[in-house]
């Protein structure tokens, strides 16, 4: 409801808003770039918005309208999409 008209519904980046924004919005399911990404940035980036990334300052923060264990499972939810972990040295010891 909140990402779909950006990202897309299948988290690409290709939402039906994407084509009116100046910094295209990223395209979660490449695992290539994804696997770059801790979640604690992909974290930041929901809670905060996409400024805090350098990334479009249109995207909104959504820390005020999602709880923190909502933005959490979002974070999970892009690891499915992507089909990919975070970098090995932002993992925590299993």
């Amino acid at each position: 409801r909140y990402c779909a008209p950006c990202h897309g519904r299948e988290g690409r980046g290709d939402g039906f808003n994407a084509a009116r924004l100046s910094k295209p919005p990223t395209n979660h399911a490449d695992s290539a770039y994804m696997s770059t990404r801790p979640d604690d940035t992909l974290f930041d980036g929901i809670y905060a918005g996409g400024y805090i990334l350098g990334r479009s300052n249109r995207m909104p923060p959504w820390g005020f309208t999602l709880e923190r264990e909502e933005i959490r499972r979002l974070v999970r939810y892009l690891r499915q999409l992507c089909r990919c972990e975070p970098p090995a040295w932002s993992r925590k010891p299993r």
